[in-house]
Parts: C-alpha cells; sequence; structure tokens
C-alpha cells in the first residue's frame, strides 16, 4: 500500500486499557479505511483511575505495559510511539475568542493556511484557570476584518484574523501522571498526541455526513457521560456530566442487596433499558456471596433500576443540547457509544426521552478481517479512533487542534521474526427515591 502509516492507540480507562495498531493510507482509493494490526484489552485495578484520572502510576503503567505486549505480539509490531487518550471530570470545556493583525495584509496578500495556523497556536497560550494546561483548541468560526461567520478564512482578504474557539484544557498534574504511566510502562515509548477521548471516539463511529449533517456523539463512560455536538463537520459543543455506567451498577448493587461484582454482572448479563415488557414473574438467581445461597432476583426489578437510572442521564443529554442551540440543526440524531450503549434498548429509551433519532455506535470504515470483527464493539471505539487521530485531521481546516506532539520521531517497525497471531481477545471479566426511598451519599448529589 503506497503512503501506508502504522499508528497505535491506548485508551486509558476507568476499568480497563485497550490498545489498537493499525495500517492505513494517507492517499489512494483506500486512504477512507484501516487494517487492524492489533489489539488488547487489560483491566486496571479498582481506584488505579479514578473519574478518567490516573491516580495510581504504578498499577496503570504495568497494565499499559501488558497491553501492548499483547497487541506488539498479535500484530509482530515493536511499539515505539502512540496516541493517548485523556479524560474526566478535570477536563474544562471553554469558549474563546481572540484576533491578529496579519504582518503580510498591507501588501494585499490573501489569508493562508500559516496565518491560520498560527491564530490556532496562539490560543493555546489563552489564559485559563492556574494549574490547567491547554490540550485542543477547536475554531468554531472565524472573522475576517468585519465579516464574522467564515468558516474557511483562506484566501480571504483582510487585515484582521480572528476566531472563535472551544478550548478544551486539562488539570497538568493528572496529565503528568499519564505520561508517568506511560514512561513507567517502557522508559522509551513515545507518546505523539494525546486526545480528548470523546473527540477520539467520534472519528471512529461517527460517519462524513453525519459530521456534515449534524449529529450528536453521546458518550456513556465509567464515572463520566459527554455529550459531542458536530455540526457541518465542526465540533459545536462539548459537555461532560459526572454520571455514568458505574451508577447504574451501583444502584443495581443497592437495589438487590448484592455486591457491585455481581451487579455489574447482572447488568451486563440481563440489563435492558425498557422494563415494560419484561414479565413480572421471572426471577434472575445471583451468587452473591460465597456460602450462602443465590439471591432471588426479579428480572422486572432489574430493568426498572436501569430504565429510570438511563432516563435521568437522557434527560441531562436533551438539556444540554437543547441549552447549546442546535437541537434544530441536528439531522443526524444521537449517536450512542460507551460501555453501556451495550445495553439492550438503550437506543429505543434515548428515542423515547428525547424524541430524535439514535442508533449505537460501532467503529467504521475497517477492513473487514478476523481481526476487525474481534474489535467491532464498544470497548474498542475510542482505542480506534486514537489510531485514526494519527491518519486524519480531527479538523482539515487546520494543521492540528492538539498541543504540540511530545515527539514525533520513533519510528514502530515490524518485527524481524514474525510470530503467530492469536485471534481471540481476552474477556474482562441515586436515582433511587423514586423506586426504594433512599440514595447513595457516596455518590453525592447524583
Amino acid at each position: 500500500m503506497a503512503h501506508e502509516k502504522i499508528v497505535v492507540g491506548v485508551d486509558i480507562g476507568s476499568t480497563k486499557i485497550a490498545v489498537i495498531a493499525a495500517q492505513g493510507s494517507t492517499s489512494g482509493p483506500r486512504q477512507n479505511n484501516i487494517e487492524i494490526l492489533g489489539f488488547s484489552e487489560v483491566p486496571v485495578p479498582v481506584g488505579a483511575v479514578v473519574n478518567g484520572s490516573v491516580e495510581n502510576i504504578k498499577q496503570v503503567g504495568s497494565a499499559i505495559r501488558e497491553a501492548l505486549q499483547e497487541a506488539s505480539s498479535r500484530s509482530d509490531l515493536d511499539i515505539g510511539i502512540v496516541n493517548v487518550s485523556f479524560g474526566g471530570t478535570h477536563v474544562k470545556i471553554g469558549t474563546h475568542s481572540d484576533g491578529v493583525i496579519r504582518p503580510s495584509a498591507s501588501s494585499g496578500e490573501e489569508v493562508t493556511q500559516r496565518d491560520v495556523d498560527q491564530l490556532v497556536d496562539d490560543m493555546y497560550r489563552a489564559k485559563i484557570e492556574p494549574n490547567y494546561d491547554v490540550l485542543h483548541v477547536l475554531p468554531m468560526e472565524f472573522v475576517v476584518d468585519n465579516s464574522p461567520g467564515v468558516r474557511e478564512p483562506v484566501g480571504r482578504t483582510g487585515i484582521k484574523l480572528g476566531g472563535n474557539f472551544l478550548i478544551i484544557s486539562a488539570n497538568n498534574q493528572s496529565i503528568q501522571r499519564t505520561k508517568k504511566s506511560l514512561a513507567d510502562a517502557d522508559q522509551n515509548l513515545k507518546c505523539d498526541k494525546m486526545v480528548f477521548g470523546p473527540l477520539a471516539t467520534s472519528l471512529a463511529v461517527l460517519t462524513d455526513n453525519e459530521m456534515k449533517a449534524g449529529i450528536a456523539l453521546v458518550d456513556i463512560g465509567d464515572h463520566t457521560t459527554d455529550l459531542v455536538i458536530y455540526q457541518d463537520r465542526i465540533v459545536r459543543h462539548i459537555a461532560t456530566f459526572p454520571i455514568g455506567g458505574r451508577h447504574i451498577t451501583n444502584d443495581l448493587a443497592i437495589g438487590c442487596g448484592i455486591q457491585f461484582e455481581n451487579a455489574e454482572q447482572l447488568k451486563k448479563e440481563y440489563g435492558v433499558a425498557v422494563s415494560a415488557d419484561i414479565p413480572l414473574n421471572v426471577e434472575i438467581l445471583v451468587n452473591f456471596l460465597a456460602g450462602r445461597p443465590p439471591k432471588q432476583v426479579l428480572k422486572k426489578n432489574v430493568g426498572l433500576i436501569i430504565e429510570e437510572r438511563l432516563k435521568e442521564i437522557a434527560a441531562m443529554v436533551y438539556a444540554e443540547i437543547i441549552k447549546s442551540g442546535y437541537l434544530d440543526k441536528l439531522i443526524g440524531g444521537i449517536v450512542l457509544t460507551g460501555g453501556s450503549a451495550n445495553i439492550d434498548e438503550i437506543e429505543v429509551l434515548f428515542e423515547k426521552v428525547t424524541d430524535m433519532s439514535v442508533r449505537v455506535g460501532y467503529p467504521e470504515n475497517m477492513e473487514r478481517t478476523a481481526k476487525a470483527d474481534a474489535v467491532s464493539n464498544s470497548s474498542f471505539n475510542t482505542a480506534i479512533g486514537l489510531a485514526w487521530a494519527g491518519l486524519k485531521l480531527i479538523d482539515p481546516r487546520v494543521k492540528s487542534v492538539c498541543k504540540a506532539p511530545v515527539v514525533a520521531t520513533t519510528v514502530i517497525i515490524p518485527k524481524e521474526k514474525p510470530k503467530e497471531v492469536k485471534e481471540p481477545v481476552k474477556k474482562i471479566g441515586t436515582f433511587w427515591d423514586s423506586i426504594i426511598g433512599k440514595k447513595d451519599d457516596s455518590l453525592g448529589d447524583y
């Protein structure tokens, strides 16, 4: 394949590390597809990553090391450079407007790509909160002299070039812990890009037509739910809510009187988002404690508990979409992703709450191979998106919306002696007042 490029994404989640090694083309008829070369999924100990932020560098570093070794074995690659995700409640989203006087304007030259990239680069020095670093600058619209709402400024004439930007910043201590985890995994490992998780996910599951028509990506993670709104292929709005799949599991643990781990398994095996059609007399036996007889749990109650929490999440998302001002512009509706997007009939519930079209997002534009089939689920969406971030621009109007890479000199090369590819992937193993009249104070107001 001409102009092939090998890229590796490392998704650091609250429950697991997911790694994808992929190969794509930067030109030619196959430039819109990627081939999955290797993958891995390794659990992280409880508490090692909290609310999307690395807390235990050694534990996370060890999990990253294991995940990279497994992906390397499957792909026959020596992995030296990666794209890494960041996210969580410490991430802040803001807007900023600024402009510059173009030095070449006096000679009558048109706005160039260099002018635009320089303006974006200047935004990384925008004044934000202490101890926070700007990691992404996303232009929403440009201003050339007195003409606002300019989508493509290159080629226009004017003295002043400005713009309105979405600024994504993150706590610098959290980012440093992420980098230290990579160093703990491998001292020679280099980070090319750090990408906000939901932005990476959008590269994997959204189509170009959806981004143009208007679409809302809803990523229901373990601790948080993220919303990213695209319209006319531009990121228009981002929001994060401190509620996610863990809250659903905790609701089940309290309501059914079982341990958290049992509740998680119950959610995955029997969870359903719409409870109306569940018979009243269907029971589930849960082995909740060693040495005790199984507990009988009504499947109807399981459905009711999950449904109430998901209604809350859907209502919060819908309210934020209205607040953004883009409700009437989202022709594509909503795309759901994240672990909880696997709950049966979740799209039906979201459609009822929002009155919008809804689909569950899975990775797009992958060459159909056994490895691609193994990662065609929500667990790998962000890692696949991180691989895409090394092949295409998040916003094609600018050189990059990511902060300057830490280093981009190390290459990934095939191993001299190919190893046998192993196809199977290892499996990893409130809103309560309306149901039981109490809530879990450990989860705060939620």
